[in-house]
């Protein structure tokens, strides 16, 4: 039996057409079919639509009143199909993105200010907070992370590295002296930058940057400060104090020491993935977050093309 759907595009093309015949042609079905989808709906509602002889084809007044209602719903609904099919062959739409105060405040923000410039029909709204969630359970499309989660259905996709650089200012270095080694930092005042769940992620080094005699945050800007202040050695992204250590505000301190980068992932929904508007998106922020992390200015990045 024929869904109410057919049978109802089945008698808005008869009553179009004023003929079964050019109905079943026009919609690619045998004659048969058509004509039984129609008995089948006149069956259900109890009354009949259409008057038939062996030459004309004409509609009762209870038909042409549902032809007018009919219709209109059906011109709705290819109206629709066409706007999803429009948005799905091409950009247009809102992006959600959700990340963490620190990286979305200092350079998320940047990013997604210019892919938006790039992409005027797409509405680009980025959230930052403290504690990071499924994105499917906070409603956002995109979430940018620097852990991915232990299990999930998500799709992860890795944007860059975040490198990690050990820094301290002059004054500092001045008045405990540069540590040569290691070992060396269990002498000195540490700074770290606690994860969400308040542990150091730094591997090796977590047992050293909290024993006693360090300040801990889960503030990285905080943690900068700190260190700015001459409050001790920090263990910090590479983007946060770039423009600190080309000035000589901080000193890189043991730079022959191998920190393992953590990396900077995208999480999404499978399905989201299939949308224009996050497909570029993240090749946007694929190939310009790499840049941004090594302390490129977002100037000197190639203009993300509206194509």
């Amino acid at each position: 039996m024929a869904d109410r759907f057919s049978e109802m595009m089945s008698f808005v093309r008869v009553a179009e057409s004023g003929s079964l015949s050019q109905a079943a042609a026009r919609m690619g079905l045998s004659l048969p079919v058509v004509s039984r989808r129609l008995s089948q709906l006149e069956a259900r509602l109890g009354v009949a639509l259409v008057r038939r002889n062996s030459r004309h084809l004409s509609l009762t007044e209870e038909g042409a009143m549902f032809y007018r209602q009919a219709g209109q719903a059906l011109q709705e609904m290819e109206r629709a199909e066409t706007s999803i099919r429009e948005m799905a062959g091409g950009p247009a739409g809102t992006l959600r993105v959700v990340t963490s105060l620190a990286f979305g405040r200092q350079r998320l923000g940047v990013l997604l200010a210019r892919f938006a410039s790039a992409h005027p029909d797409v509405s680009v709204q980025m959230d930052s907070v403290e504690t990071l969630a499924n994105p499917v359970e906070s409603g956002h499309d995109l979430a940018i992370s620097f852990t991915p989660p232990p299990s999930s259905s998500l799709i992860c996709r890795k944007l860059g590295d975040n490198a990690r650089v050990l820094c301290a200012s002059p004054a500092y270095l001045a008045r405990r002296g540069t540590p040569a080694t290691l070992e060396d930092l269990a002498n000195h005042d540490r700074i770290a930058v606690l994860d969400d769940a308040g542990c150091v992620p730094q591997g090796g080094l977590a047992e050293i940057l909290t024993r006693p005699g360090g300040l801990l945050t889960n503030d990285a800007d905080v943690a900068r400060h700190w260190a700015l202040e001459s409050a001790g050695i920090a263990l910090l992204a590479q983007w946060d104090v770039v423009d600190d250590l080309a000035s000589g505000a901080l000193v890189q301190v043991l730079p022959s020491l191998d920190l393992p980068a953590l990396p900077i992932i995208a999480l999404f929904e499978p399905r989201q993935g299939r949308t224009q508007r996050l497909r570029r998106c993240l090749q946007f922020l694929v190939d310009q977050v790499p840049a941004l992390l090594a302390g490129t200015p977002p100037s000197a990045a190639q203009t993300p093309s509206r194509a």
